[in-house]
């Protein structure tokens, strides 16, 4: 009987140990996901991407418009307004045009 009662102690000894680092391994990436989600939010709220010329030619290619006079037109409204490009960019590819036309409008 008192070996069976020292290999139930060795083995409550043996979870506590396994619970205890578990803790910790938890404690760790909560701390972690954390300082993810720090960086994250500071982040998004001090970068500026700017999208590249070659970025702004892209798009306007892919949006496939035919006019060479409309589309010089378009790139040199998007160059001057980098806050458009930023919500075109952000639209669905299918309402682009739309929107663009739209921005260069109410110039």
């Amino acid at each position: 009987m008192k070996d069976g009662n020292e290999n139930a102690s060795q083995l409550v000894n043996i979870a506590r140990a396994q619970a205890k680092t578990t803790q910790d391994i938890a404690a760790e990436i909560r701390r972690r996901n954390d300082l993810y989600a720090e960086h994250v939010h500071h982040h998004r709220r001090h970068a500026s991407y700017q999208y590249l010329e070659s970025d702004i030619w892209a798009m306007l290619v892919e949006l496939n418009i035919q006019d060479e006079q409309l589309m010089d037109q378009c790139y040199e409204f998007l160059c001057d307004h980098p806050g458009r490009v930023k919500q075109l960019f952000g639209m669905p590819y299918e309402r682009r045009m739309t929107k663009l036309f739209g921005f260069m409008t109410r110039r």
